[in-house]
């Protein structure tokens, strides 16, 4: 608000800059084409001595996009032990927001997976969609494919669909966590993960054998359980207090991981000497076990600033032919390795 009252406008940026009215619309509205840099910069610092903010409403007006990007989360996500959920969705929040662009947050009805997507489309009531726990083919993925609604996936997807894809290299960020347990002296290891038909957690299993077999070991059958969270206590003690016990247990994400360093905790044993413990993901659950977990992180931050980017390209440029993007990830040391 300006002191004689009257609202701040385009008008007072433009003044305050030294440029146009119509220069000032166009790096509110990202036409960069039509500005240099130094422009843009004398632009925004116009608008944050002043204090103004553009009319969202009339940006959506005039460009028929809603500022929105949507991002469909299933129930299970919603889990306050899914702690990767949160990391992620706070990550895209953040991506997205830097973008100018608010997220909306959505589920769908148990009976019609996906009639919230077909009324999203028909209503435009977001300008993209980011998907997560994603299957290679996806029927959602498909779904918005066919209706020509923008769209990017953390998790690959079947050659048939636009690969609009991020992911990370499960197999290979397995490997340096088995490396560093070997080089750490460890001959016996076990393979602890959750249930489930999705490709990464077979891909993680597989990482893991990969890396044993480089160093000549491998792990015995009795060794390797995928379950339910009761399953995983139950066989964790198993094997903890059995005759021949690992010395290193590899889990394929930190909940399962700190589910391990608890049992072995009850157990009375020190996590990080008796036992070593790794995980995979690198939010927030790993860090609160103790000893923190050591772990292969998975990039979040660019995951979600790569997503947001490639639905923002398609809703500005239309459909592309961008190819999928699999990432690395990084070897985090804690304590309980």
């Amino acid at each position: 608000m300006r002191g004689d009252g009257r609202r701040l406008s385009i008008v007072d940026v433009a003044a305050v800059a030294g440029v146009s009215r119509q220069t000032v619309s166009n790096v509110i509205n990202g036409r960069d084409s039509y500005y240099s840099e130094a422009t843009f910069e004398r632009v925004t610092a116009a608008m944050r001595s002043l204090g103004f903010q553009p009319n969202r409403a009339a940006q959506a007006l005039r460009s028929r996009r809603t500022m929105q990007i949507g991002y469909h989360i299933f129930g299970e996500q919603l889990d306050i032990m899914q702690g990767f959920t949160l990391h992620f969705l706070q990550a895209l929040v953040k991506a997205s927001a830097e973008a100018g662009n608010q997220m909306l947050v959505f589920t769908h009805h148990r009976d019609d997976p996906l009639g919230v997507f077909k009324d999203l489309v028909a209503r435009r009531a977001v300008d993209a969609v980011i998907l997560s726990e994603s299957r290679v083919d996806d029927e959602r993925a498909r779904l918005l494919a066919d209706s020509g609604m923008p769209f990017a996936c953390f998790g690959r997807l079947a050659p048939g669909l636009p690969q609009q894809w991020v992911d990370v290299d499960n197999v290979a960020g397995m490997q340096p966590l088995v490396d560093l347990l070997v080089a750490e002296g460890h001959q016996r290891f076990a393979y602890l993960g959750a249930d489930g038909d999705q490709y990464w957690k077979a891909e993680r299993l597989e990482g893991f054998a990969a890396g044993l077999a480089r160093h000549g070991l491998r792990v015995p059958k009795a060794s390797v359980y995928r379950g339910p969270d009761d399953g995983i206590r139950k066989r964790t003690r198993q094997l903890l207090t059995g005759r021949n016990p690992p010395s290193a247990i590899v889990t394929s994400s930190d909940y399962v991981g700190a589910m391990v360093v608890n049992v072995a905790h009850s157990l009375g044993l020190t996590v990080g000497s008796d036992v070593a413990v790794t995980g995979f993901d690198g939010g927030a659950i790993g860090l609160m076990t103790e000893p923190s977990l050591t772990c292969a992180r998975i990039p979040v931050e660019r995951i979600a600033q790569e997503l947001v980017a490639r639905c923002l390209r398609q809703v500005e440029g239309g459909p592309n032919d961008d190819a999928g993007l699999l990432l690395p990830t990084e070897v985090v040391r804690g304590g309980s390795a």
